[in-house]
């Protein structure tokens, strides 16, 4: 499944706060299922059209930087949503994802992922990006 589809989905299923503070040794390896396939919006679907209005837009953009999606993961969240009337919030959608970043561009992120053997996803911002490829060539040479 592509990344972006992946990001659509976590946007239309999981636009709350999170219930309990995230567990980052946890929020760093791979899931442990596959994730079903992304709805192309919310017509028609009342509980979709539910979680865009009730969106915290910040906690979703963090989730997405968390997971490393690419800022293309906000178009087809937006695409779903407004295409019902609901606008979304890009600037706290963009803090968010900026701050789960922070995290997913870490060394240790790196690390942990090429050990999972899963590709590099490297979409972080030029600040961080150096951190997490020497974490992945680590983890890469490890695995060999």
């Amino acid at each position: 499944m592509s990344r972006i589809a992946l990001a659509a989905l976590l946007a239309l299923t999981a636009c709350s706060q999170p219930s309990a503070p995230i567990e980052m040794k946890t929020a760093l390896e791979p899931p442990a299922t596959p994730v079903p396939t992304a709805r192309a919006g919310t017509q028609g679907d009342p509980a979709a059209l539910d979680r865009c209005r009730n969106a915290n837009w910040q906690a979703t953009g963090y989730r997405h930087g968390l997971s490393g999606f690419p800022m293309a993961a906000l178009k087809q969240v937006s695409e779903a949503c407004e295409a019902s009337g609901v606008k979304v919030d890009r600037l706290a959608y963009s803090t968010g994802r900026l701050e789960g970043l922070a995290l997913f561009c870490s060394t240790e992120s790196g690390y942990r992922r090429a050990r999972a053997g899963l590709p590099v996803d490297n979409n972080c911002p030029p600040t961080l990006k150096a951190a997490y490829e020497a974490g992945y060539a680590k983890g890469l040479a490890e695995r060999s």
